[in-house]
């Protein structure tokens, strides 16, 4: 059986990088002809032409169009997700791939729980888990680009971005620096 890579991109914007192997890796000539190269396929998760027979991946692939399209104001893309996994009845596990996706970690039962968590607050979760992510990787690197010990990330960390010290030091097993 053959085996066919296939990458699914969930960036906000186009694909601009390479799509084979040796045009990922810095390899150099003497060494070019003994890596095999081959084509990896990419889908982009917020626009493709694939036509899915399974109702999942279709709910999944529609449901990140819209939330990953930024011609759309951010409030109307989510109303656009939220009414389409009411009206399609979206099965838990398309939203927790969605949420995979956004690498965020949620509780479902809350998602359709009665009161003020509802889907919209999920979405806006989603965002703002990215973004303290994100913030957190950059503090952590410069840290220790910058020589300051772990305590002191640690700390900078909790001051900045206004967490416990058991988020920081979770940021830090995420982002810090691997030895080998």
């Amino acid at each position: 059986m053959p085996v066919i890579t296939i990458v699914v991109y969930y960036g906000e914007k186009p694909w601009d990088g390479a799509v084979s192997l040796h045009g990922m890796l810095d390899i150099s000539e003497v060494l070019k002809a003994f890596v095999n190269d081959y084509k990896v396929l990419f889908v982009e998760a917020r626009e493709n032409n694939l036509i899915f027979h399974n109702v999942k991946n279709a709910a999944f692939f529609n449901m990140m169009k819209m939330f990953l399209d930024k011609s759309l104001p951010k409030d109307e893309a989510r109303k656009k997700v939220i009414d389409y996994a009411r009206d399609h009845n979206v099965d838990k596990s398309v939203i927790m791939a969605v949420a995979g996706a956004a690498n965020c970690r949620i509780d479902y039962n809350a998602l359709f729980r009665k009161g003020e968590f509802d889907m919209w607050t999920f979405f806006d979760e989603i965002a703002k888990e990215g973004e303290m992510k994100g913030k957190a990787e950059g503090i952590i690197e410069t840290g220790f680009d910058c020589g300051l010990s772990e305590s002191d990330i640690l700390e900078r960390l909790q001051k900045k971005l206004n967490v416990s010290l058991q988020t920081a030091q979770e940021y830090i097993k995420m982002f810090g620096k691997q030895t080998v």
